[in-house]
């Protein structure tokens, strides 16, 4: 009896946790002080933290959310930062509301680099016979896409003026590892990427060589010094010179192909970088004769 007194009474307290969370599973608003909105304060701390230098402007509160809004010190836009609540979903099932903060400074700087440089790109666009493309969200790698008819050779400079243009106004630098990513139409109506164009070095290349700058970019990177790419071989991973002495080498790849990037440094040096496991974020990288 007094065992089934005592999980009576866990249950009970179990209840009384989990009911909160799921009368508001089952509710299209959050109840009343479930969840904790950040206050002016925490939003303007977020804003210090994560954003270039801005100005508070004001505070607006609504039902199940607070909006701090500032405008950019260097170029002028308005963003805002926002606590609110929000309800996630995990394999359709969810326990409630959570509080969530939305900073739109990434959003709104692109809709400015985008609005400051319209008239120029689009008079280059018109010049050089594509169309500029904007992303739905801000960028990671392509900036925009361009859609043409036309081969690389004859939008290449089309390309680099534009890629010029949009770096003389990114004076955040938020995409200074960017690209152009040109695209033609296919036989089956579709976009295809066939040619890109690399912000960091003013290169045009079409698509099939973008994996060549990926790994030399990567090995600059892991070794600080500038790497030259020199020729591409598909190897088995087990005759990679030194591969299977690495910590992270699996001996199950032994016979599996793979690409290896030969290259030289600037001081002459012959190596070579694999692509293997790259999911580190370290890359193998030896010396090659």
């Amino acid at each position: 009896m007094r065992k089934a007194a005592r999980t009576a009474r866990k249950l009970i307290c179990l209840t009384l946790v989990l009911l909160p969370m799921l009368l508001a599973s089952c509710s299209e608003k959050p109840t009343a002080g479930m969840v904790r909105l950040k206050s002016e304060i925490e939003l303007r701390q977020e804003a210090r933290e994560n954003c270039p230098p801005c100005t508070f402007v004001r505070l607006e509160r609504q039902q199940y959310k607070n909006i701090c809004h500032f405008t950019d010190d260097t170029c002028g836009f308005a963003f805002t930062i926002s606590s609110g609540a929000y309800k996630p979903e995990f394999d359709g099932f969810s326990l409630g509301y959570v509080e969530n903060t939305f900073n739109s400074w990434d959003e709104s700087y692109y809709d400015y680099v985008t609005d400051t440089i319209k008239e120029k790109a689009d008079s280059i666009a018109a010049k050089y016979g594509f169309t500029i493309e904007k992303l739905d969200t801000p960028p990671t790698r392509s900036v925009y896409y361009l859609h043409t008819d036309r081969t690389l050779e004859q939008i290449s400079e089309g390309m680099i003026q534009l890629g010029m243009l949009i770096k003389r106004t990114d004076v955040h630098h938020k995409y200074k590892k960017g690209e152009l990513w040109a695209k033609h139409r296919t036989e089956r109506n579709t976009w295809e990427e066939f040619a890109f164009y690399r912000f960091k070095d003013d290169v045009t290349d079409v698509a099939d060589n973008s994996d060549i700058y990926y790994y030399m970019d990567s090995a600059e990177e892991q070794l600080g010094v500038k790497c030259i790419f020199d020729r591409k071989a598909e190897m088995k991973e087990g005759e990679i010179p030194g591969l299977s002495s690495w910590k992270y080498y699996d001996t199950a790849d032994d016979n599996r192909v793979t690409s290896v990037y030969f290259f030289h440094t600037e001081a002459g040096q012959k190596k070579l970088i694999a692509n293997y496991q790259t999911d580190q974020n370290v890359y193998y990288i030896a010396d090659a004769e």
